[in-house]
């Protein structure tokens, strides 16, 4: 199998975005909405952990199994009740993109496999799409449109506020492939096939046990694109619980 980042990378862009309220889960970019859209989903909405005093712990043997390293996952999280108690959010943030001037800004908000996402771009004009559970939707200057190219389970995926929960109830087959490098980072690797027939890796840190990245091909059903996307840094930002953001990158591959 070819190893992860082998790809050479075709456009990237990165984002910051300050968190309001614990985040659990992390998702994937799901619809061709246009690229603020799409774009925005991909990182903002993939990386805001709520984790617990197990961040940095160091492990002391190797693990060997998907549930081994979702369950240690899940602790660098803050643990299952941690997780559970995350039942809305509101977000704010902005992204930079590579060939863009300016900046767009996004508000998103989210309850269980409902959410709503505005986006502003530089020029003023403004992008909404949302999910009511049901149907996936947004409204652009050209109008307003429904997603029937990505498969609803999709959307719920991202959607799901708990996935960090849930995560091998949204696949096919899930896999332990081994230890690898990810970013420069020694990694788990999850290699996995979603119910939808999409190749999904996930790629977690050896030492923190924290995701550090995805490697997958896009949920659309007419769309062979496959994106890595890659967390690379965490900022606390305190809390009830030690909430955490992680400052990513997003690469297009071909």
């Amino acid at each position: 199998m070819p190893s992860a980042g082998s790809t050479r990378p075709r456009a990237s862009f990165s984002w910051r975005s300050p968190v309001i309220g614990p985040r659990a889960g992390d998702r994937r970019p799901r619809r061709r909405t246009p690229f603020f859209a799409s774009g925005l989903r991909l990182t903002a909405l993939g990386a805001i952990f709520s984790a617990g005093s197990t961040l940095v712990r160091p492990q002391s043997a190797q693990l060997k199994t998907v549930d081994a390293v979702l369950v240690r996952y899940q602790h660098a999280l803050g643990g299952v009740d941690v997780i559970r108690d995350v039942v809305s959010e509101t977000r704010h943030g902005e992204i930079e993109a590579t060939g863009m001037t300016g900046k767009a800004t996004f508000i998103a908000y989210a309850k269980p496999f409902k959410s709503l996402f505005k986006v502003t771009r530089p020029d003023g004009h403004q992008v909404i799409s949302g999910f009511d559970g049901r149907v996936s939707w947004s409204v652009t200057q050209q109008g307003a449109s429904i997603d029937t190219d990505t498969p609803v389970e999709a959307v719920r995926r991202d959607a799901d506020l708990q996935y960090a929960l849930h995560q091998p109830d949204y696949f096919r087959k899930l896999e332990f492939a081994g230890v690898t490098d990810f970013g420069g980072r020694s990694c788990y690797w999850l290699q996995g096939t979603t119910h939808w027939g999409k190749d999904n890796n996930q790629y977690y840190d050896v030492d923190t046990g924290l995701l550090a990245g995805y490697r997958f091909q896009s949920d659309a059903s007419s769309s062979a694109v496959t994106t890595a996307l890659l967390f690379q840094q965490y900022k606390h930002f305190g809390g009830p619980h030690d909430v955490y953001l992680c400052i990513g990158s997003c690469r297009v591959l071909c």
